[in-house]
């Protein structure tokens, strides 16, 4: 079987993004600029991919409409590659990011994989595990090209598991706190995977 190309993008700016105060997590809509950025990245597809996949997230399948709109003989699915819910959900309904960011600091701060928030939040070795079971499944999709919305942490973790699959919970929670103060995944940003021989290599971000 020939390599096949995936491209995950990460959504475009979402309310939370734009620094506005969210409810439900999983139902933060795209901003009117992230409406706009939806629509570039639509435009700037250069090949038709075979199916697309979105997170259960609603600014994910928002991000991916003008994509299945262009495109429309290409497939869908839903896979649960949200984003890293670490703080306790209702804890942050009406609240920014600004209001949340002393607690996403002591989160970090903490560096324990094992800790849950509270009710409805994911340790980070939950996170870990959906991203390792992503990858497991990416070799198994037989299409040439699968075109991925997804979420910027989940990215960044899935990239870092596809780069060095043997780190404990800890050196991987240690390194994905450093690459995401050093470099983030933008709105709309591009990682590119091959899959050849039931490997998963990186070909690049951008």
């Amino acid at each position: 079987m020939s390599a096949r190309r995936v491209w995950i993008h990460r959504h475009a700016e979402s309310l939370s993004n734009a620094g506005e105060k969210t409810l439900d997590v999983a139902l933060i809509p795209l901003s009117e600029k992230g409406r706009v950025q939806a629509l570039h990245l639509a435009a700037s597809i250069s090949a038709p991919p075979d199916c697309i996949i979105v997170s259960p997230f609603l600014r994910t399948a928002q991000t991916a409409v003008p994509i299945a709109t262009r495109f429309t003989g290409a497939g869908g699915d839903t896979w649960q590659i949200h984003e890293f819910t670490y703080l306790e959900p209702t804890s942050c309904i009406g609240t920014s990011w600004i209001e949340r960011k002393p607690r996403v600091d002591a989160y970090w701060a903490r560096l324990d994989p094992h800790y849950v928030d509270g009710p409805g939040a994911e340790s980070f070795q939950d996170l870990l595990a959906r991203a390792r079971t992503f990858l497991a499944r990416l070799v198994n999709v037989d299409h040439p090209l699968t075109l991925i919305v997804s979420h910027g942490q989940f990215m960044q973790a899935s990239l870092l598991l596809a780069e060095h699959p043997g780190l404990t919970s800890l050196q991987a929670m240690t390194q994905f706190r450093d690459r995401q103060a050093q470099s983030p995944f933008a709105n709309c940003e591009r990682l590119t995977l091959s899959i050849n021989d039931g490997v998963v290599q990186i070909v690049g971000r951008g």
